[in-house]
């Protein structure tokens, strides 16, 4: 049985500033090491923003919570 797609309005509501920058570096490509030195932060907490975003989400791949990210226009803001 296929996973209801989350509401996109529900995505800015439902993730965090910090998740929300973290998916945003995601979405322009960047690695989790990238990103965790780009923040000053460790690549397993990079990793745990990313895994509890997707959860808070619905999304079941990071690419899926990055283009939920996109569609919301939450990555462009």
């Amino acid at each position: 049985m296929a996973t209801p797609e989350p509401d996109i309005s529900d995505v800015t509501k439902a993730l965090t500033a910090r998740q929300t920058e973290v998916v945003r570096l995601a979405a322009l490509g960047l690695t989790a090491k990238e990103t965790a030195r780009r923040l000053g932060i460790s690549k397993t907490t990079v990793d745990e923003h990313l895994t509890e975003a997707r959860r808070r989400v619905g999304a079941t791949t990071k690419s899926h919570l990055v283009g939920l990210a996109v569609a919301a226009g939450i990555v462009f803001q």
